[in-house]
């Protein structure tokens, strides 16, 4: 029985191709880019012991990168990991999804602790540190962004791919009329 687009629960795809598949060989050396950039790294990282941020957690920031740059207008063609226009933006988008995500971390287990002689301790109180940071990459993302997405519309515009503007209707009606 053939998939049907219209009724998908009744697919017959199951998902063990690509659970057998595996990663794409693109995933794991963008999550060493990520560690790079962030470097988070065991020798490097004095407080704890391993890494802050799992190949998992990168990997799930580095797909609502990939998703916020598809949704954001101009609509243009969907992109993947293996055709995404710009690394370095797409490190930074996901970076900013990991400390949004630290952050959030940090507030849920904020704990200030005075033992009454004066002596004052605070536990996971980095959270305004690391919304300095994702604020600062989030106004470098969203300005490359928009300005990466404005030029590839205008690529697209060049061989008819764009995403099309009320203006072709001017256009259309000056063509008509003369």
């Amino acid at each position: 029985m053939a998939n049907d687009p219209t009724a998908p629960s009744t697919s017959t795809d199951s998902p063990q191709p690509s659970v057998e598949a595996g990663l794409p060989p693109e995933v794991p050396k963008f999550i060493n880019l990520v560690r790079a950039q962030m470097r988070d790294f065991p020798e490097l990282n004095r407080l704890i012991s391993g890494v802050e941020t799992s190949d998992r957690m990168i990997a799930l920031c580095m797909m609502q990168t990939i998703d916020d740059f598809n949704l954001t207008p101009p609509l243009i063609e969907g992109y993947g990991i293996t055709n995404f226009p710009s690394i370095s933006l797409l490190v930074w988008g996901t970076i900013i999804y990991i400390l949004m995500s630290v952050g959030i971390l940090q507030v849920r287990n904020h704990l200030q602790y005075t033992d009454g002689q004066g002596i004052q301790v605070s536990v996971s109180d980095k959270a305004p540190q690391l919304m300095q940071w994702a604020n600062m990459y989030q106004q470098m993302y969203e300005q490359k962004k928009l300005q990466l997405k404005k030029a590839l519309n205008l690529k697209g515009a060049l061989n008819g791919s764009a995403v099309p503007s009320e203006y072709r209707y001017i256009s259309g009606l000056w063509d008509y009329y003369l």
